[in-house]
């Protein structure tokens, strides 16, 4: 007997993959390529400039610093560099680099006063590079405040989902989450988690999503580590379905984090999934939690991964292997 559920469409359509593909990356991102539409948006430019790490974002900072100086230094070397009052040197480096000091200069405004453009095409030229270094400023002004203001959940997760003996003589799939945060808490943390698997329907492979209910999708506080627990009964699309089927439907648990920052008071998101090939089957958790001698709470996050083999009960229930849409 099979049991009907409620496929949940989450955006991505129901063609299922020959190969099996994630639709949700390690990074969060979705894993559609586009064609077509814009060359250019500016909205998906500032988002890669607030995502990026910081050692990309400072890399990309100097990198376009130092080509619009070159830039400009080429311009005022191509008039002369007696246009910006400098006696020539006789030495084409030394003079190009008295161009780009110059043109450092003028770029954030400084202005030393030591040289000075003093014909029209310099002085064009340096009225046009203050425009353009004034908003430039305001520009990376505006992106560093995005990047410090962003709300982050700092979260951690765990590397694979175990299918895992759950209670006396049952199964679950299972995953922890903890957050690195070490001077303020996540609150109002809730969690939603989605199935996309491969199911024959009419002769063909289409893509279902089902929503999973968790034993516990919402805490007040994210103080220590959540372990997220979804029971295979039998209302679940898992319930009775092997490892070998799980695996040829290529499936894949889709996670959603939602929770709200305490210092900002803004909500935060995380996204990420679990495929296929990152289920752990017979497995339980090892404990990260303990306790000190005084018996104050401890937490050890480089324990996050940890976990041990276990036995898993036995199927109880024979079900089809296909789950249909009701």
């Amino acid at each position: 007997m099979s049991i009907k559920l409620r496929a949940k469409e989450l955006g991505f359509g129901s063609m299922a993959s020959e190969k099996g593909q994630r639709f949700i990356n390690p990074d969060g991102s979705a894993n559609a390529r586009r064609i077509g539409g814009p060359l250019f948006s500016a909205s998906d430019v500032f988002h890669q400039l607030i995502q990026m790490s910081w050692h990309k974002f400072f890399f990309m900072v100097l990198v376009c610093y130092a080509i619009a100086n070159i830039i400009f230094a080429s311009l005022y070397f191509s008039f002369g560099v007696q246009e910006i009052g400098i006696l020539p040197s006789g030495n084409a480096g030394h003079d190009f680099l008295e161009c780009f000091f110059f043109s450092t200069q003028c770029f954030t405004t400084i202005g030393f006063g030591r040289v000075n453009p003093q014909g029209i095409g310099a002085n064009t030229v340096a009225s046009a590079e203050g425009l353009i270094g004034l908003l430039t400023f305001a520009i990376a002004t505006g992106l560093l405040y995005g990047r410090f203001s962003r709300p982050r959940a700092h979260l951690m997760r765990s590397e694979n989902l175990l299918i895992a003996p759950y209670k006396v003589n049952q199964r679950a799939a299972m995953f922890r989450i903890a957050s690195t945060r070490k001077h303020s808490l996540l609150v109002d943390n809730t969690v939603s988690m989605s199935l996309g698997i491969n199911l024959k329907e009419n002769g063909q492979y289409v893509r279902r999503f089902y929503a999973l209910n968790l034993e516990l999708d919402r805490i007040n506080f994210l103080a220590t580590s959540w372990t997220l627990v979804h029971p295979i009964k039998e209302e679940s699309p898992l319930f009775g379905l092997t490892q070998e089927e799980i695996v040829n439907g290529r499936a894949e648990f889709i996670v959603l984090f939602r929770a709200m920052e305490e210092t900002t008071s803004q909500i935060t998101l995380e996204r990420f999934s679990y495929f296929v090939d990152e289920i752990i089957w017979g497995a339980k958790f090892d404990p990260m939690i303990g306790t000190t001698d005084e018996g104050q709470p401890i937490m050890n996050l480089h324990l996050i991964n940890q976990w041990k083999l276990a036995d898993l009960p036995e199927l109880s229930h024979a079900l089809e292997p296909t789950a249909t849409e009701g």
